[in-house]
């Protein structure tokens, strides 16, 4: 078997923070290592207050380690870059700017020409399924449109690593699961190294190839699963049924 290529390493990874009117610090994330291979779609699943988002956002540079190291493509990280791509739970879209240029935005700012980079827009935004609504602008769409337009806006910029903190988690359930569907299919159609923060155990074991659980803070990594399900997946398949059974007895997080 060929052996996988390492995208992100993080190791021993901590994070404190000082909090105004208290001595202490807070500890967020307490020596945290794993490593996420080339197009993997990894979830981190944990409880609130288990240091997910703050990871993930070291992970894109926003945030800088108290300790240890993050490493993309073996090199140490040193702020945000053009190899990784964000979506937000909060949509993050320009009110006063359509669909296209929306999700052109990161293109533009690159300098790409405006006939290149709409084009290069207007495939994302088909692959997302908003064909016919590129002059639309977000107050003229739905929850999960406009998170599918913050997904295709990701996936526009070609970053090596996508990185995804809970953008489903605003959304009402029947959504929801239609954005779940929809991300597992564009991400086999497009892959890139993922790395999805969420607090919900179907949705981990629905999208992920490999489920790392977070313990409560401070942070650290408590068990990992790997996901050997075939795609499409159904909630009723016996294996999931057994993986939630696991995960729910493990943790305290939410099915």
């Amino acid at each position: 078997m060929k052996e996988r290529s390492v995208k992100i390493e993080c190791v021993n990874v901590s994070k404190t923070f000082h909090v105004p009117g208290q001595k202490q610090l807070l500890h967020v994330l307490n020596k945290v290592s794993l490593k996420v291979y080339e197009n993997e779609f990894l979830v981190i699943l944990g409880p609130g207050q288990s240091g997910k988002t703050v990871l993930l956002n070291c992970m894109d540079g926003l945030i800088e380690p108290t300790a240890g190291e993050i490493r993309i493509n073996g090199k140490a990280i040193s702020g945000p870059g053009p190899d990784r791509g964000m979506v937000f739970q909060r949509y993050a879209l320009f009110p006063w700017k359509t669909v296209e240029h929306n999700v052109a935005f990161g293109l533009a700012v690159r300098g790409v020409p405006v006939k290149e980079r709409l084009a290069v827009a207007r495939r994302y935004i088909e692959l997302v399924g908003l064909a016919g609504f590129e002059k639309a602008y977000p107050a003229q769409l739905s929850g999960g449109m406009k998170q599918r337009v913050g997904i295709a806006r990701a996936y526009a910029n070609d970053p090596d690593i996508l990185l995804m903190d809970e953008p489903f988690g605003a959304l009402d359930a029947q959504t929801r699961y239609a954005m779940e569907q929809e991300l597992r299919t564009i991400w086999e159609k497009e892959k890139r190294t993922v790395c999805f923060v969420t607090n919900n155990i179907e949705e981990a074991i629905y999208l992920g190839d490999r489920v790392v659980v977070m313990s409560a803070l401070p942070g650290r990594v408590k068990t990992e699963y790997g996901i050997d399900i075939p795609s499409p997946r159904a909630y009723t398949h016996p294996d999931f049924l057994t993986l939630r059974k696991q995960i729910s007895e493990d943790t305290d997080l939410v099915i």
